[in-house]
């Protein structure tokens, strides 16, 4: 009867133990995101670099309204008056009111149409290749709760062996064919295996709150794992797109600051009132006239040399991104054959390690090998298992790092 008695108690201290990691992810788990891409778009959603790439846009689309703008600026009112009231106040008044307005030069709002567009161009890239990086921040999350959760599901086992274990070796004690040290051996070894899933609640805590902290929700998507196949280029990468963008906007930079080497002419109409005094009949008059800046380099040289600079600095970081995309491509291809390598041998490795642990536990029933080589195969198998699970997991990151690689957003 105390046999029944202690093993009750030791299932229960084992299911206090586990009951608080299944309760905690139990109403995560019912609001799990159904994908991988769900969870995406809701990171999307949440994140800085939304604003500031509607903020972007927002800037190109007022710069294409400048441009379809029929003048080249706002215009401009000019009033003057003159008089003798202070002086020999004979009743001379003179007054004026011009209305002038600055007109394109030659090419110079073709020129400013092509850079809004440019621009949007590229807001609209760098828009994308912000929400890769959302999604390479989001699956480095996701692979790092899920390989958590795969090691802390190898620990609970773990912990329902040892308990098994302890409850064999305290029957075999009470009934004489075991020492009183082989029990505290047994009970050394679940307590360091509860310890350790004390510990790996710990680190799904933090990785849960990392993730929440970035899409809201703190549990891992009903589906996350990604498909091996995806293209070979990667000439549609985002950040190449983006570079390519700025380069385009930095030339036509370029080019309407070439068609802009003066300021705006600008054109109008006058009316002037004079009236001499001492009765006599004032007069009335309308004009029109013309205003003309002269171009100076003064004026020009620093913008187009700091233009030109910007084209000559947006064409070395478009030649750098390629070679870099190039790489990273060819790096995270390389990562997944050897990940992939390495998870068919902790796989292999895993089922040796637990058919000889299975093999051990039988002998050590029959009272043929000791406790601690028992201990020993048992620890040895499930911390192959668990390599293996961190394996799978590390495979999984490997493919999303790939798509990351070749700008394949969830």
């Amino acid at each position: 009867m105390g046999f029944f008695m202690q093993r009750s108690f030791l299932l229960l201290v084992a299911a206090l133990v586990l009951s608080p990691l299944t309760y905690a992810q139990a109403p995560a788990e019912r609001s799990a995101p159904a994908d991988l891409q769900s969870l995406f778009e809701v990171a999307w959603e949440r994140s800085v670099a939304l604003q500031t790439a509607e903020g972007r846009r927002q800037e190109a689309a007022a710069s294409r309204i400048q441009a379809d703008s029929l003048i080249a600026g706002p215009p401009v009112a000019d009033l003057r008056h003159r008089g003798d009231r202070f002086t020999d106040g004979r009743g001379v008044r003179e007054s004026e009111v011009a209305l002038g307005v600055p007109i394109w030069l030659p090419g110079q709002r073709a020129a400013r149409g092509e850079l809004a567009d440019a621009q949007l161009a590229e807001a609209d890239a760098r828009a994308r290749l912000a929400r890769l990086a959302v999604a390479g921040e989001l699956r480095d999350r996701v692979w790092q709760l899920a390989a958590a959760a795969a090691e802390q599901e190898v620990l609970r086992r773990r912990v329902l062996n040892a308990t098994s274990l302890r409850d064999d070796v305290a029957r075999r004690v009470s009934a004489g064919d075991l020492a009183r040290t082989d029990l505290l051996l047994a009970d050394q070894d679940l307590l360091a295996t509860r310890a350790l899933l004390t510990d790996s609640q710990a680190r799904m805590t933090e990785l849960s709150t990392r993730l929440f902290q970035l899409t809201g929700a703190s549990a891992l998507p009903l589906r996350y794992e990604e498909r091996p196949a995806m293209p070979e280029a990667v000439s549609a990468h985002p950040s190449l797109e983006a570079a390519a963008g700025g380069l385009l906007r930095a030339q036509r930079q370029l080019g309407y600051l070439q068609k802009s080497r003066r300021d705006a002419p600008e054109v109008g109409v006058s009316y002037r009132r004079d009236a001499a005094g001492g009765g006599a009949p004032s007069d009335q008059t309308v004009g029109v006239f013309i205003r003309i800046p002269f171009a100076t380099d003064a004026r020009n040289l620093p913008r187009e040399t700091a233009a030109q600079t910007e084209v000559m600095t947006a064409r070395a970081e478009r030649e750098r991104m390629e070679r870099v995309v190039q790489s990273e491509a060819e790096a995270s291809r390389q990562a997944l054959t050897l990940v992939e390598q390495q998870l068919k041998l902790s796989e292999q490795r895993s089922a040796m390690l637990a058919e000889r642990a299975v093999l051990l536990r039988k002998t050590f029933d029959a009272g043929e090998i000791g406790l601690t080589e028992v201990l020993r195969a048992q620890n040895q198998a499930l911390e192959a298992e668990a390599d293996a699970a961190r394996q799978r997991a590390r495979r999984g990151a490997a493919i999303a790092n790939l798509k990351q690689a070749l700008g394949v957003l969830p």
